[in-house]
């Protein structure tokens, strides 16, 4: 049984009462007493976290049925976030269905869905028809919440999936395109209301940037003409951004600074996007050390590496520069492997140099360097590294077993939510550590930051 997954969130304030057990086969009238305690007993920060782990643990073991999650489920957010989870398609096709029927409506319904989603209390059910108590108009009527709405509104922090983006990425293209755009719709003379509700629009549009699933309307807005560098910073800066998103990041807008370190810090950047983002400071030395410096302190030295490793041949000068610049910073182990790119892409005397300007004397290189350099060729830092590589696969095998056999195969789920989950060795140094942790996230976060998955982000049959 999966416990609540509220890790990422702020702890439970004093004086506020805690979750309730989870049951272990949770039906719906579980599911209802939960709601109905919360409401007694107000406890938002657990709240989201707790009601939808009951509803996804009683949708995989089919003691909630998908017509009880999409008519009895509350709030409205639990179930349409449920359509995220692989493993329970038949509730997500039960949840996008029960959404897609109100398509007939237009752009409308879709611009209200998205706009009410994440703060109505009702069902799904409820939402899509509009009824009285789904909470249908604050934003429509440009209203601004009561602090009491406020402090009954679901506390979603630290979720992996926000609502209002599921309901984005369900919408056609074009609907979603018109809510987008929607925040530049002014009358000529408009309202205080009018100006409240685009402003709410605009800044619930800058949250879903940052937060899951993306889709390709969304991504489209940031880089259009109504697109600004607030929006583009949060899309940089959210761990689902693709990879060819943060390439075009760097590319078409190295003029906006808190972008590219944005970039040059992405938890899960691949090599090609970072070195653009480096290389777009190339003509600022002082503010290259400093984004490598935080890259290596946020990210770890395998980030490094790949991207030494992804630049092509032309780039070799560029590659000796930031090893340059970062190997006084790197562990040995790691400024070695960076040694063996660099000879690749130009010569061995190239990564001689480098490490003896490093040292200072001959008598400080690292021995494996100064063994190179007395054969006159690269093989001995080559082999060195093959050993390296050879030792950490061997180990990363031995752990695996053992984790099999101690706890069997772990839930993926929020992982690049809580790093330290990760199974760690007895003996590991911190930067080992930290690179098998990322190892382990950037695997799990694969599906979820492909190109393909802008264009079919619901993981739907």
């Amino acid at each position: 049984m999966n416990r609540v997954e509220d890790r990422g969130r702020p702890g439970r304030p004093q004086g506020l009462p805690a979750a309730p057990p989870l049951p272990s086969h949770p039906t719906i009238d579980d599911y209802e007493r939960a709601v109905a305690a919360f409401r007694q007993s107000p406890n938002p920060a657990v709240e989201f976290g707790y009601l939808r782990e009951v509803a996804l643990v009683g949708a995989r073991l089919g003691t909630i049925r998908p017509a009880e999650i999409v008519r009895h489920v509350r709030p409205a957010a639990v179930a349409v976030t449920l359509v995220m989870e692989p493993e329970i398609v038949t509730v997500g096709d039960a949840v996008a269905r029960a959404i897609l029927r109100g398509d007939s409506a237009g752009p409308q319904y879709w611009a209200r869905m998205v706009r009410e989603v994440d703060t109505a209390r009702a069902p799904l059910a409820a939402l899509v028809k509009a009824r009285p108590d789904s909470g249908r108009g604050v934003m429509a009527r440009g209203l601004r919440r009561s602090a009491q709405d406020e402090r009954a509104a679901a506390d979603m922090s630290g979720q992996r999936w926000r609502a209002a983006n599921v309901v984005l990425a369900l919408a056609p293209p074009l609907a979603a395109r018109a809510f987008l755009a929607s925040v530049a719709t002014m009358h000529k003379e408009p309202s205080e209301a009018e100006r409240t509700a685009l402003r709410e629009q605009a800044s619930l549009i800058l949250d879903m940037a940052s937060q899951a699933p993306l889709c390709r309307e969304l991504v489209g807005h940031a880089f259009g003409s109504l697109g600004d560098t607030a929006l583009r910073m949060r899309l940089a800066e959210n761990p689902f951004t693709p990879d060819s998103v943060l390439a075009r990041l760097a590319c078409e807008h190295d003029t906006e600074p808190e972008v590219t370190r944005a970039v040059q810090v992405h938890e899960f950047a691949g090599g090609t996007a970072r070195r653009l983002a480096f290389q777009a400071v190339r003509d600022e030395p002082e503010a290259v050390l400093r984004g490598l410096r935080a890259m290596l302190r946020l990210c770890g030295e395998e980030a490094f590496l790949e991207m030494v490793e992804a630049a092509p041949q032309e780039q070799a000068a560029w590659v000796r520069s930031v090893v340059a610049a970062a190997g006084p910073d790197l562990t040995p182990a790691t400024r070695l492997r960076a040694y063996v790119r660099l000879a690749e892409l130009s010569a061995p005397e190239v990564a001689w140099a480098v490490e003896l300007n490093r040292a200072g004397s001959l008598e400080r290189m690292m021995p494996v360097v100064r063994a190179s350099m007395a054969e006159g060729t690269a093989q001995p830092m080559l082999a060195a590294v093959r050993e390296d590589k050879a030792a950490a696969a061997a180990a990363r095998r031995v752990a695996a077993r053992s984790a099999g056999r101690v706890g069997g195969v772990r839930s993926g789920r929020g992982a690049h939510l809580d790093p330290d989950r990760a199974d760690v060795r007895p003996g590991q140094s911190s930067a080992q550590a930290q690179a098998e942790r990322h190892r382990v996230a950037a695997a799990e976060m694969k599906r979820w930051r492909s190109e393909g998955a802008l264009d079919d982000p619901v993981p739907l049959v």
